[in-house]
């Protein structure tokens, strides 16, 4: 289920929603949306989001990211779960995935966007995550691409930070987005609830950088001392 988290694992970025009907936004929601999507297409980003997802009232797994991304296709993501932590990196050319604790690292031509290459990850691994998946839909609500229906809900305090919320829905009412975005001139996420109609809910929660200091270095795996390079298969990648 997990890039379904990376990769329904912020970023394409490339991906796009399905589903979705001739775009009904109202103005609050296009004005948000549109300094959010400038910022991410822009800007390089920095940000950790904490995640919890449920499904029937019963928790699934929690966990806690730390995203480094560069367009067009670089990422640095270091990633805590329960049953362990990972390194996934890429400098466009090769995917990394690295087992913090067992000194394990398996490599892999990087997929295409950012958002494969997550879903790579989480694919093996098996959990879900909207992170990246939802910055596709952004782009589709500021394109109309595909449509999608947005709208503004009120505003909120979430981590001490005042955020508007919107939702955004597909037509088919399968897919709903719940959107905390700050009240500034950049409208970063502060807070995504996904729900599915078939599916778990997601609730991530995000603090950001605004001012990331990113390298080249900052994308390339160097093993570190007393590792070893193993097929992915013998990874092990344990569902949390």
């Amino acid at each position: 289920m997990l890039f379904r988290l990376l990769m329904y694992p912020l970023v394409a970025l490339a991906l796009t929603c399905t589903g979705l009907a001739q775009a009904q936004t109202s103005p609050a929601a296009d004005a948000a949306f549109k300094h959010l999507d400038d910022y991410l297409k822009n800007n390089a980003l920095d940000f950790e989001t904490s995640f919890n997802a449920t499904s029937d009232g019963n928790e699934l797994y929690s966990g806690t990211g730390h995203f480094l991304i560069r367009r067009p296709n670089q990422l640095h993501a270091e990633i805590t779960l329960a049953g362990g932590s990972y390194l996934v990196i890429s400098d466009g050319t090769i995917l990394t995935i690295y087992d913090t604790k067992r000194h394990k690292y398996s490599q892999t031509a990087s997929p295409p966007s950012l958002a494969a290459a997550f879903g790579f990850f989480t694919g093996e691994l098996g959990i879900d995550s909207q992170v990246l998946d939802f910055m596709g839909v952004v782009d589709n609500v500021v394109t109309g691409s595909d449509g999608a229906k947005t709208s503004a809900s009120g505003s909120e305090t979430i981590g001490g930070q005042q955020c508007d919320k919107f939702t955004v829905s597909g037509a088919s009412g399968d897919d709903t987005w719940l959107a905390w975005l700050e009240k500034s001139d950049k409208s970063l996420l502060c807070k995504l609830i996904y729900r599915s109609v078939d599916g778990p809910a997601q609730t991530n929660s995000f603090k950001w950088n605004p001012t990331p200091a990113l390298t080249q270095q900052t994308f390339e795996f160097v093993p570190p001392a007393g590792s070893s390079k193993i097929d992915i298969g013998d990874l092990n990648l344990a569902s949390p």
